[in-house]
C-alpha cells in the first residue's frame, strides 16, 4: 500500500473518533472545534465540525480556563468535586424527564441524545453508591450497590434536578 492510500481520510468508526478527541484534549491544547477537527484530520479522520460538535456534547467535554486562554479537557477525572457537581447539576435540569428506581436499578429518562452526557456527569461526581452506570440514547440505567444506597442516590438525583 502506497503512503497515500494509508494517510487518506476516511470514515473510522465512532468509538475510534471518540476514542482519538479523548487523547487529543489530554495531550493537547485544542482551544476550538477547529483545531480539534484539524488534528484529527491530521490522523487520517474525515470529520466535520457538526461530527465533532456532536462528540464533544456526547462525551461531556469541558471548557476550562489556563493561563493561555479557554480550551477543552475530559470529563470527570479532571474536574473539581464543585465542577462535578455543577456539571450534573446543570445537566439534570436541562435534560432530565423523569427519574425512578426499582431495587437496584435506576432508570434516567431524558431529552433524546442527552443520555451519553448525564452518564458521564453522573459518574463524574463518583457516587460511592453506585456502582456504574450505562447510557442509550434518551435514557440511563443506573446500578446501586445496596437498597438504601439506590434511595439515597435517588433523593440526590431528584433534589439537583429541581424534580424532588
Amino acid at each position: 500500500m502506497s503512503a497515500t492510500a494509508a494517510r487518506s481520510p476516511m470514515p473510522a468508526a465512532k468509538p475510534d473518533r471518540q476514542r482519538a478527541i479523548l487523547e487529543l484534549v489530554r495531550t493537547r491544547e485544542i482551544r476550538t472545534q477547529e483545531d480539534l477537527v484539524a488534528e484529527l484530520h491530521r490522523r487520517a479522520f474525515d470529520v466535520t465540525q457538526a461530527t465533532i460538535s456532536r462528540d464533544i456534547r456526547e462525551l461531556g467535554l469541558v471548557r476550562v480556563h489556563d493561563d493561555s486562554g479557554p480550551r477543552y479537557a475530559a470529563p470527570a477525572l479532571e474536574l473539581d468535586a464543585d465542577s462535578a457537581y455543577r456539571r450534573l447539576s446543570n445537566a439534570l435540569r436541562e435534560h432530565v424527564l423523569a427519574i425512578e428506581f426499582v431495587d437496584l436499578l435506576g432508570v434516567v429518562r431524558a431529552a433524546p441524545g442527552t443520555a451519553s452526557l448525564l452518564a458521564g456527569a453522573i459518574d463524574g461526581m463518583r457516587f460511592e453508591e453506585i456502582a456504574g452506570t450505562i447510557a442509550g440514547d434518551d435514557t440511563v440505567l443506573i446500578v446501586a450497590r445496596s437498597r438504601p444506597a439506590a434511595q439515597r442516590v435517588l433523593l440526590r438525583l431528584k433534589a439537583m434536578s429541581g424534580k424532588a
